[in-house]
């Protein structure tokens, strides 16, 4: 089911590189918004940008304020294999799981606007149908409100934020049937990181059928992680998640990881 979502989404790109000019990679950079402020979808997007290199932060639609979807690696997508994807990269395909859902997005610039094309898969056997959404992002002024940053000058500062750490085990989607639920997370060192928050979610625990987060609830998060490891005994047999994020030495904190899926079955 993954590899058939993978080429239903390249074939998609495909289809949309085909009607698509040439752009540079910096054309992606920065923080936008979706142009419909009464979307029910993804709200925000900032895109950040090294080389051949990006990473996409999201977060959608919740109530009291939007949920923070984590950043995961974006692929860059020329006209052709011998194309300097600096210079001419057409697209960008980043992938966020959530646990009983994946959103594939395929990102393009569109003037001085994004355009985003989400394939929704439902992954928790719901027997939800699986959907495509379309949307349009404008870049943020100066001195807009984002989600996750601050106003006005600091904005500049937002720019220099920690990378978001690279998760490395238990890989995601990952199914136990031990007792007791005794889980180790692992992630790869940040440069310049002071220490790490974990933050562990919860299907259930919260109101059944939904992740605590999605409720605009925190089931865990351990700040002041020394080390690039943390081990808890999760409750109930059940799925859960994770993502973590760098703190840096003056209390900044990074981008926060997307969210890798576990699940308990005793």
């Amino acid at each position: 089911m993954k590899k058939l979502t993978y080429f239903m989404a390249v074939g998609l790109l495909a289809l949309m590189l085909s009607f698509c000019a040439s752009a540079s990679m910096s054309q992606f950079a920065g923080k936008w918004t979706n142009v419909d402020p009464n979307t029910g979808g993804i709200t925000t997007l900032d895109i950040t940008v090294s080389g051949t290199s990006a990473q996409v932060h999201a977060w959608g639609k919740c109530h009291p304020s939007d949920c923070d979807w984590g950043s995961v690696n974006a692929y860059a997508f020329g006209p052709d294999v011998s194309s300097n994807l600096v210079n001419s990269a057409q697209a960008l395909l980043a992938v966020f799981n959530a646990g009983h859902s994946q959103t594939t997005l395929v990102i393009q610039t569109a003037g001085n606007r994004l355009k985003v094309i989400a394939l929704d898969r439902f992954t928790d056997n719901s027997g939800r149908t699986n959907y495509v959404s379309e949307y349009t992002f404008q870049k943020s002024q100066v001195g807009q409100l984002i989600p996750g940053t601050m106003i006005g000058p600091a904005v500049s500062a937002a720019m220099t934020r920690l990378p978001a750490p690279v998760q490395k085990s238990p890989a995601s989607e990952s199914v136990f049937s031990i007792y007791p639920r005794t889980t180790t997370l692992r992630w790869a060192p940040v440069n310049g990181a002071a220490s790490y928050t974990v933050e562990v979610d919860c299907f259930h625990c919260c109101q059944s059928g939904a992740w605590c987060t999605d409720m605009g609830e925190t089931w865990k998060v351990v700040p002041g992680i020394a080390d690039t490891t943390y081990t808890f005994d999760f409750v109930g047999a059940q799925p859960g998640r994770w993502r973590v994020w760098a703190v840096d030495s003056s209390g900044n904190e990074g981008f926060k990881s997307g969210w890798w899926n576990f699940r308990y079955t005793r």
